[in-house]
This record gives C-alpha cells, sequence and structure tokens, in this order.
C-alpha cells in the first residue's frame, strides 16, 4: 500500500494484528445478470449470504400505465421518439427517460410503480421474493440478515396491483368515469421471515386503518427476531383517517397507505418469537428511555409532546437485544431548529439502549452526547455502537464499545480523532467490522471506508490496507462478521459503462466508456498472510488501484437506502 505521511503519524493506533492473518482476499458476489449493483447486508457461519440489487437493466414498461404526454418526457424525447415509444420501439434514451418519469410520478396512482430494490441470495446468485408475486415487481423489497438455520428476515413495501375503481357521485363529477388506478395491499411495510416451514409475515401490535406496518431488523440462532412497527395510533389521527377514508373518492386501501407513509402510526420496538413451526407470535412491544431513563413520557404541558420510539438493532443468541429509543429529559430545554426557524423543546434524542428482557438500561452520557445508537452484540454480552458528538462543528460519529457484563465503555481510536465512525457487527472472536473515514494528504478530503477492529489487540485498520496493490476494490462499508472472521462488504470498483438496456458505452472514437459501480463482496482470511506494502513511489497519498467512491455516492445508487442495523 501506498502510506501517506497522515497514515505513517496513526500506525500507532493502527499496528498489525496479533495471531491471525493480516490480509484479505476478495471475492466478488456480484453482479448478478440483469443488474448494474449489488450491496451486501449479511451473512452466517456458513458463507451464506444475503444482500440488495438496485438499477435493473432493460426494465419492463407498462406503456397503458405511462402519461406521454408528461413534461417529464415531452421535455426530453422529441415526438418522434414518442411515436416509437408508442410503436413499442423503446431504445436506452427512451427507457431511461421513461423509467426516471416511474421514479418522479410516484405520486400519481395512475402510474405505473417503480421498483428501485430487489433482495437476493448473493452466494447463489438467486433473487428472492418477499412479498411480491406479480411477474413485474411493483414495490422495494430488502434482505437484511440469515443466521446458521438458514432463517432469513427481511422487508418489504405494499406490492400494487392495477384495479378499475369509479369515484362516487358528486355534484361537480355526477357522472363519474371509472379509472385504472396502482391499489396498495394492506401494510404499507411488512417485515417477514423466511424459515424451512415457509415464509410468515411479522404481525404488528397494532393494525386498524390500513393493516399496520413492521419492518425486520434481525433474528438469532433460537428463534428471536427483532424488528420495530406500529404500536398505536392516536384518537385524532384515528378520527382523521375515518373520516377521510371512506371509500368515495379512492378505494380505502389506498387511502389507509397515504396516511400510513405519512406516519400516521406511533413506531415501538417489537420482538418476535418463532414457534415450533417457523410462525411469529404476537410481539413483545419494547419500551424507550424517557424522560430522565424513567420509561415514561414528559408531563410539561408548557413545551411539546415528544414522539416516543424505539428501535432494536441486534440480538444476540442469549436473547440480548440492543439499539435506540428516544430518551428525554424535561428539565433541559434545548433550542430546536427547524428550516429558517425553530422554537424551545424539552430534550430528547435517540440514545443506546440495552433491552434484557423487560427491562431498558442506558449507558451513554446524554448531557456528553448528542444522540447514540448500540448497533451490534455478540454472544459475550460486548456490545458496540456510535455516539453522536459536535466535533469542529460538525456532528461526528464516535465508535464505542460497551461491556454489558463489566459495565465498561470505551471508546477506541480510531484512524484520526475527528474521523467519523460507525461500526455494523461484532463477532464472537471480539471482531469489530464497519464504516470510517480516512483522509488525503494535505487535504480536507475525506472518504468512507470499511474497517476492521480487533479489541484484543486493540488494532484499527482500513481494511483496503489488507488487501492486494493490485485490488479492483476500494471497500467502502463492511456489513457484517461471522466466527471464521469472514466478512461481507460493499465495494465499488472501475468497470465497463451501461446504458438503460445494459448495452456497452462508447465515445465517438469508439473507446469503450468506464464508470463505477457498487458491489457486493466476501473478504476471506488469507492464512498467514502478510500486508502488502504498495509504497513503491514518493507519492505519499494513500489510493489502491480500485475506485475511491464516497459512501454517500455509493448510497445514492439505491433509490431506497437501507440500513441493516444502524438506527
Amino acid at each position: 500500500m501506498k502510506f501517506s505521511p497522515l497514515f505513517v503519524a496513526m500506525l500507532p493506533a493502527v499496528v498489525a494484528f496479533t495471531g491471525q492473518a493480516a490480509t484479505y482476499q476478495v471475492v466478488e458476489l456480484g453482479p448478478v445478470d440483469g443488474y448494474k449493483s449489488s450491496f451486501v447486508a449479511g451473512l452466517n457461519n456458513n458463507n451464506q449470504i444475503v444482500g440488495n440489487l438496485s438499477n435493473r437493466f432493460n426494465y419492463p414498461i407498462d406503456l397503458n400505465s405511462v402519461d406521454l404526454t408528461s413534461t417529464a418526457i415531452t421535455g426530453s424525447l422529441t415526438a418522434a421518439e414518442i411515436e416509437e415509444v408508442k410503436k413499442g420501439n423503446i431504445n436506452a434514451k427512451a427507457l431511461s427517460v421513461l423509467t426516471n418519469y416511474l421514479q418522479i410520478a410516484s405520486g400519481l396512482y395512475t402510474t405505473q410503480r417503480f421498483a428501485g430494490t430487489y433482495p437476493a441470495r448473493l452466494d447463489t446468485k438467486q433473487l428472492v421474493r418477499v412479498r411480491e408475486t406479480a411477474a413485474v415487481q411493483t414495490n422495494n423489497e430488502y434482505l437484511l440478515g440469515i443466521n446458521d438455520l438458514n432463517q432469513m428476515i427481511g422487508y418489504a413495501t405494499a406490492p400494487f396491483t392495477k384495479q378499475s375503481f369509479t369515484p362516487a357521485a358528486t355534484t361537480t363529477t355526477p357522472n363519474p368515469v371509472a379509472q385504472q388506478l396502482w391499489v396498495p395491499a394492506p401494510m404499507h411495510m411488512a417485515g417477514v421471515v423466511f424459515t424451512d416451514k415457509g415464509k410468515y409475515t411479522l404481525p404488528p401490535a397494532y393494525t386498524d386503518y390500513g393493516g399496520g406496518y413492521s419492518v425486520g431488523r434481525g433474528l438469532n440462532n433460537n428463534g428471536k427476531v427483532i424488528g420495530y412497527g406500529s404500536s398505536t395510533m392516536t384518537t385524532e389521527a384515528q378520527t382523521a383517517i375515518a373520516a377521510s377514508c371512506d371509500g368515495k373518492a379512492e378505494p380505502k386501501d389506498l387511502c389507509y397507505y397515504r396516511n400510513a407513509v405519512s406516519n400516521s402510526y406511533e413506531t415501538r420496538g417489537m420482538v418476535w418469537q418463532l414457534d415450533a413451526n417457523g410462525k411469529p407470535g404476537t410481539p413483545q412491544i419494547l419500551g424507550f428511555l424517557g424522560d430522565k431513563n424513567s420509561g415514561k413520557a414528559h408531563t410539561r404541558t408548557d413545551y411539546p409532546t415528544v414522539a416516543y420510539s424505539s428501535t432494536p438493532n441486534d440480538v444476540n443468541d442469549l436473547g440480548l437485544v440492543v439499539g435506540a429509543s428516544m430518551y428525554s429529559d424535561s428539565d433541559d430545554i434545548r433550542f430546536y431548529a427547524s428550516g429558517f426557524s425553530g422554537r424551545d423543546e424539552v430534550y430528547h434524542a435517540f440514545h443506546a439502549t440495552i433491552f434484557d428482557g423487560t427491562e431498558l438500561k442506558s449507558f451513554i452520557d446524554a448531557k456528553e452526547w448528542n444522540s447514540s445508537f448500540a448497533t451490534g452484540v455478540n454472544n459475550k454480552n460486548i456490545v458496540t455502537g456510535y455516539a453522536v458528538k459536535t466535533i469542529t462543528s460538525v456532528d461526528r460519529n464516535r465508535f464505542f464499545i460497551y461491556d454489558y457484563n463489566t459495565q465498561k465503555l470505551t471508546f477506541p481510536a480510531d484512524l484520526f480523532s475527528s474521523a467519523s465512525t460507525a461500526p455494523e457487527a461484532i463477532n464472537d472472536n471480539n471482531i469489530i467490522v464497519g464504516t470510517t473515514e480516512t483522509a488525503t494528504a494535505g487535504t480536507s478530503t475525506r472518504r468512507n471506508v470499511g474497517f476492521i477492529y480487533d479489541i484484543a489487540a486493540n488494532s484499527f485498520k482500513d481494511i483496503n490496507t489488507l488487501l492486494s496493490c493490485k485490488s479492483a476494490y476500494t471497500i467502502v462499508t463492511a456489513t457484517d462478521i461471522n466466527e471464521k472472521n469472514v466478512i461481507v462488504a460493499t465495494a465499488v470498483k472501475e468497470v465497463e459503462r451501461r446504458d438503460s438496456k445494459g448495452e456497452v458505452i462508447k465515445d465517438s472514437a469508439g473507446n469503450v466508456l468506464k464508470e463505477e459501480i457498487a458491489v457486493a463482496v466476501q473478504l476471506n482470511p488469507i492464512a498467514n498472510g502478510t500486508i502488502d506494502n504498495c509504497d513503491t513511489s514518493a507519492e505519499q497519498t494513500y489510493e489502491r488501484q480500485g475506485a475511491s467512491f464516497g459512501l454517500f455516492g455509493l448510497l445514492a445508487l439505491l433509490p431506497f437506502v437501507w440500513f441493516r442495523r444502524r438506527g
């Protein structure tokens, strides 16, 4: 690798691992035919891997559900090109315009639904359906985890079907005309668990006015599933929805959906136990840390109420759940900005929470940290996560480790003092992986890279330094690690640029153009490996052969950003 002066200065904090391989071999899990990008989500100890795909080539267009007179289309295609589209002759340019239109017009339910994400078993390159049953996917679906029993957890937005609907007659429209509308299924989001006995929806605690909703976040090897979902709805919201969703102006399911996506439900973390047939039972509702860790809402009437909620992010095989919940302190009044204005409110923020049965425990000082999130826990009850603090006028994530057995909290050093670091997973070898920032010497440029941290050795490393100098990949986030120290990550690499139909793009001289894409990768430890020294020139910039793509640029490739564990 090419060691920058900055990196050399940081060497004391990133010494070599003791007693384990220092290098990793990259195995690409993508591409999957028909899709440009792949993102990893999790793996188990059998190296079975789940993830998600995006940027589908040759996206199928239902011309009967597209308004070809829309300015989003007429502003980009000529009249002659539109006539060709009407004939079914859709070239790459027209297909790009049409798929962009589907996304812009998502609020018009006469328009075809656009699907942006597709779940897959990346080790076998097989697509998985979470909720959708139609040939052309109409929703967004995600897989987030897989345990050692090959049970998988995910969630999906509501699938849609095209239905005929005739509004009720009114004085202004005495003879309404039937419309073809895309109508959603109940539950605007639904968590789903896959077992060898079948596929089951995670039932939320509250299901009125649209079926409620649930999101699956993780599962252990003993039938415990974690996530969050609808716990109740205020009386005011119930009254308003009952009055507006009478089925006269639009189908009730569509009206419920509109209200659900605008947060009409109250949300709580939930835990489901699978029975002998793999079916989830009634959820246990998780509490929250307000007011001042009492588990109760603040009662002050001179300041606005707080929307209390909780989100579990991981569960170990002992059943210990970690995540975050809303903390409040009614004695601490702070100004909360909103746009160009704001108001004084009771201090409230998400803070790292341990859910031990029915008990909630906090361990981050809310006076010192703006917010905090626990993101992973291993079977030794070692918790990891990050706390947020303003450093050099910017909110930064500070990586923490909390030993639940001894109640010891530490904040290990990462690559530099103001780096923002977010761990994603911890294994039983006490090795943590996640995302951090690295810097280019002599500049203010930061970029996101995957990291690996060994608690015993107090060793924090940019994973890219453990790859071959000739690696074509830049690891931008490490998502999971199993007990064999196999890591799954998302990387970027340079490939031939392809259009919306999957065809290679060339310039006017016939040269193939290049672009950077996101790819899911598996990182296998090399026994007795050594760090590859790439510093063969006087140029002290830390760059590998692979792409230097920031995490936010990477996430822009995913229409609906998802996170496996972070709250």
